[in-house]
C-alpha cells in the first residue's frame, strides 16, 4: 500500500514517467520503431494514406493522437497532413496528454474539438470502438523471424508431443504486424502442427457511422467488429493449442495469460533473442484475482470506473452491472477519473469495492496492492454477485466488454424465467438480511442492503413530484444514502461550525510580511 494516499506538490512539474520517455523520445522517422531506419518520416507515419482516408471520408476536422514519446515528431507529421488536406476546408489537430491512456483512442478529447475522423499513432489495445472512425498507424520494430519460429518450436516439443497438444496459435505485438505476410509465410514451413495466425484488421473508415439495427437502444449498443479474434486451427479446439506470443512482457502478455489460462504460453522477445514460458506465472495471477473476486462479495457499496466513454459495449455494459448490482440490492456510483492512481481513489473512502471498465490492456490493474480498496474486472462482478451460486472457472476468465455484456444478458434472461415462483419469497429476503461469514476477514459480517438502491448519477425516470417522498403503501419511504451513512460512522466530519456557541470578539490586526522574517521581529 502506498506511504501517502495524496498527490505530491511536485507532481504538477516533473512527470511520473519523464525519464523513459526523454529516452525513446526522438524526432524523425526512427522514433516509431528501429523498422523505419532508411525511409523518410512520411513514410513511417503513412502520411498519403492517412491523407486518402481523410479525402475519401470526407471528413473536415481530424484529431492526430500522439503518445509522450512522438511527440517531437507531431509538429512535422501534422504539416504533412495540413499542406495536403487544407484545400479541402479540413482541419486537423493535435491531440496530446491523452485522458485516459496512450493505447486507446481518446474518444473525450475528440468530442471536444468535435473531430470526425482520428488517426492514433503508435501502440495500441485494439479495443473496438464505435464513437467515431479510427485509423491505426502502428510503430515498426525489426524481427529474426526465422530464429523466433525456430525458438519456439524448440521449447514447445514437449507439449506439441504426441498425446498433447494439437495445433499453435500465433500473436504478435501490434509493431510487428508489418511483418505478417512474412511471419505467417515462414511459421507455417516451420511449424510441423496445424497452425493459425491472429492477424490484426483495421477498422473500415467511412464518411457516416453504422446506422443501428431497428428496435436498438442503448442495451444493445456496441456492435463493432473485433480488429483481432484468437481463433484455433481449423478442427481443433481451443483448449488443444498452444499460444506463441511475439513481443515483451506487458499488460498484452497479462491479458492472454489470463484470457487462456489453461494454454501454455509462450513469449518470444525480440530484444533478448529469447523465448519465455508465461504459463507457469499464470496461477499467481489467477490467485490474486480470486483474492480480490472474495473481497468484491463481501462488499456492498461499489464504484464503477470509467476507463474510456468511447469503448464498444461499455455504456451498455455500464447499464447492465448498475442493474445487476440494483438487482442485488447493493449501492454504486459511476467515476469518471482518468488515468488511475491511488491518491485518486482514495478520496472515495466510503466505495468498499471498485469496478473497472476498461480497455484489453488497462482493464486490468495487476498493482492493486498500492490501492486502498481492491479493483476488479467486469467479469469478476458478475461472478461474484452469483455468490455462492458461483463457481470460479478460469478459463472463462475476460476483458472483452462484449462478450461480458451477453453472457449478463443471457443469465438474466434466464433468470426472469425461473423467478414465477419466487414474488412472494419473503422470507428468503430476510434470510439473505442475516450475518454471513467473510472470508477475507474471518469474521462475520452484516450486509448493508439497499432496497431499491440506484446509481448515484440515475434520476428516477418518474421525476420527484414533493418534498416528501412516498411509497406505494403512501407511507414515508426511507431515503437511503451510503455517503451520508458513512459520513455519520466517521469520528471525524471536518471543522466543527458551532453556530452560536461562541460570542463575537473584536477585528485585530495578525502578523505582516513572510514567513522567514514578519514585520514585528524585524524590529
Amino acid at each position: 500500500m502506498s506511504d501517502a494516499f495524496s498527490t505530491p506538490a511536485e507532481h504538477a512539474l516533473v512527470h511520473p514517467e519523464l525519464e523513459s520517455i526523454a529516452e525513446s523520445a526522438r524526432a524523425g522517422p526512427s522514433s516509431m520503431g528501429d523498422g523505419n531506419e532508411g525511409i523518410s518520416i512520411e513514410e513511417a507515419f503513412e502520411v498519403d494514406e492517412t491523407v486518402k482516408r481523410i479525402l475519401e471520408g470526407g471528413y473536415k476536422t481530424i484529431g492526430l493522437q500522439f503518445p509522450d514519446e512522438l511527440l517531437p515528431s507531431s509538429v512535422q507529421v501534422y504539416r504533412s497532413i495540413q499542406m495536403k488536406i487544407q484545400h479541402t476546408g479540413a482541419q486537423a489537430y493535435v491531440l496530446a496528454d491523452s485522458t485516459y491512456g496512450n493505447c486507446c483512442p481518446d474518444v473525450l478529447s475528440c468530442l471536444h474539438l468535435p473531430a470526425d475522423f482520428l488517426v492514433h499513432y503508435g501502440h495500441a489495445c485494439l479495443t473496438p470502438t464505435d464513437a467515431l472512425p479510427v485509423f491505426y498507424v502502428f510503430p515498426r520494430r525489426k524481427l529474426d523471424i526465422t530464429h523466433a519460429a525456430e525458438q519456439f518450436s524448440e521449447v514447445s516439443k514437449e507439449e506439441l508431443s504426441e498425446g498433447g497438444k494439437k495445433g499453435v496459435v500465433v500473436v504478435w505485438d501490434v509493431s510487428f504486424d508489418w511483418l505478417a505476410d512474412e511471419i505467417q509465410k515462414t511459421f507455417s514451413k516451420i511449424a510441423p502442427h496445424p497452425i493459425n495466425f491472429a492477424t490484426i484488421q483495421k477498422p473500415p473508415t467511412s464518411s457516416s457511422p453504422t446506422p443501428p439495427a431497428s428496435g436498438s437502444d442503448i442495451k444493445g449498443k456496441g456492435k463493432a467488429p473485433a480488429l483481432r479474434s484468437i481463433e484455433p486451427p481449423k478442427g481443433v479446439d481451443i483448449s488443444d493449442c498452444v499460444i506463441w506470443y511475439i513481443g515483451e512482457e506487458g499488460r498484452s502478455s497479462i491479458n492472454l495469460q489470463m484470457s487462456y489460462a489453461d494454454n501454455p504460453l509462450y513469449l518470444y522477445s525480440p530484444s533478448s533473442s529469447s523465448v519465455l514460458s508465461l504459463h507457469r506465472q499464470t496461477s499467481r495471477l489467477l490467485q490474486r484475482r480470486l483474492f480480490a473476486l472474495h473481497q468484491a462479495m463481501s462488499a456492498d457499496i461499489f464504484g464503477l470506473i470509467v476507463s474510456n466513454i468511447g469503448l464498444s459495449s461499455s455504456q451498455a455494459l455500464l447499464h447492465q452491472l448498475r442493474s445487476d448490482l440494483r438487482k442485488a440490492r447493493k449501492k454504486s456510483y459511476t467515476l469518471s477519473v482518468g488515468r488511475l492512481n491511488p491518491a485518486k481513489l482514495a478520496n472515495f473512502a466510503e466505495i468498499e469495492c471498485f469496478v473497472l471498465v476498461g480497455c484489453n490492456e488497462g482493464g486490468l490493474v495487476d498493482n492493486s496492492k498500492d490501492f486502498l480498496r481492491p479493483i476488479i474486472t467486469p467479469w469478476e462482478l458478475e461472478l461474484a454477485l452469483q455468490g455462492e451460486g458461483g463457481s470460479w472457472q478460469p478459463e472463462k476468465w475476460t476483458l472483452n466488454l462484449g462478450k461480458v455484456l451477453e453472457e449478463a444478458q443471457e443469465r438474466n434472461s434466464a433468470e426472469t424465467t425461473n423467478t414465477n415462483g419466487l414474488q412472494n419469497g419473503n422470507e428468503d429476503e430476510d434470510d439473505n438480511d442475516g450475518p454471513e461469514f467473510s472470508l477475507i476477514t474471518g469474521k462475520m459480517r452484516t450486509k448493508k442492503t439497499f432496497h431499491g438502491a440506484t446509481d448515484s448519477t440515475e434520476i428516477p425516470s418518474e421525476g420527484i413530484q414533493s418534498m416528501t417522498l412516498r411509497n406505494q403503501n403512501f407511507t414515508l419511504a426511507k431515503l437511503e444514502s451510503a455517503g451520508s451513512n458513512f459520513l455519520a460512522s466517521r469520528e471525524f466530519r471536518g471543522l466543527e461550525p458551532r453556530y452560536g456557541m461562541d460570542e463575537p470578539t473584536l477585528l485585530e490586526e495578525g502578523r505582516s510580511g513572510v514567513a522567514r522574517g514578519y514585520t514585528e521581529e524585524k524590529q
